[in-house]
């Protein structure tokens, strides 16, 4: 009786196997458009039917116009959020997708810049990855070679000035994409009249969580670590965008 009971015993003592994680879906892909003088009308109407066609759930397009700064009138296409798995699941597009960019988009492109990929830093962000706002100003710090660890320790220190202010700040960091480059992009939530409020200033809020040499502390770690910053207002167009 008793050697019949320890095989069941032992079977039932084994531990059960945890689920298999799903990958993070915190990566985007983006580039720039460029259009031709005299097409912007018929490479909206390109782009948005594009996007309605082939473009959709976790590979929608967030299409929009930058505004200001060195690359002003250029159209802004981000894609995702996605995994690095589903990536390399996805395989090609498909020969209908590739004749419809070539026929009806292409017609009307100048030039584009090449595709970057950025991956969402949660540590340093100040909210959701998906929380998304149709009016944001970017600003991209270039970050100085072996200097990796500093800039994100820079970064992460104003996190605090962010959460205080009630500012929704998203902070993406390239992906094995040219230069080491950390995207931050400040999610307006009631659009550009968000810049006429009147928020405590950064520098106050800093010295008061942090006391009164954080502030010159980080403007030094900051020259120490970036080698450029730039910054640019972009404004996303639903009516281009996937739905």
């Amino acid at each position: 009786m008793l050697a019949t009971a320890l095989p069941l015993f032992a079977f039932a003592q084994e531990p059960k196997k945890d689920a298999p994680v799903a990958p993070k879906k915190d990566t985007i892909s983006s580039y720039r458009i460029f259009v031709k003088p005299g097409h912007d009308a018929a490479f909206k109407a390109a782009i948005a039917a594009h996007a309605q066609k082939f473009h959709k759930g976790g590979w929608s397009w967030r299409i929009g116009e930058v505004m200001s700064g060195p690359e002003g009138g250029a159209y802004h296409i981000v894609e995702g959020p996605f995994s690095w798995t589903a990536l390399d699941d996805r395989g090609d597009l498909g020969a209908e997708h590739t004749k419809d960019y070539e026929t009806n988009i292409a017609p009307h492109v100048e030039k584009t810049t090449p595709d970057t990929f950025l991956t969402y830093a949660t540590d340093l962000s100040t909210v959701g990855v998906t929380d998304w706002s149709n009016k944001v100003i970017i600003v991209h710090y270039t970050v100085k070679p072996g200097k990796g660890g500093l800039a994100a320790d820079t970064i992460k220190a104003w996190k605090a000035v962010y959460a205080k202010r009630g500012m929704n700040v998203a902070v993406w960091h390239s992906a094995w994409s040219g230069d080491n480059v950390y995207t931050l992009s400040y999610r307006l939530k009631n659009g550009w009249k968000d810049l006429d409020q009147d928020l405590p200033n950064s520098r106050k809020v800093l010295e008061e969580l942090a006391g009164p040499n954080e502030y010159a502390r980080l403007q030094q770690n900051a020259a120490d670590a970036y080698e450029k910053v730039s910054s640019e207002m972009v404004e996303f167009k639903p009516d281009l965008s996937s739905k």
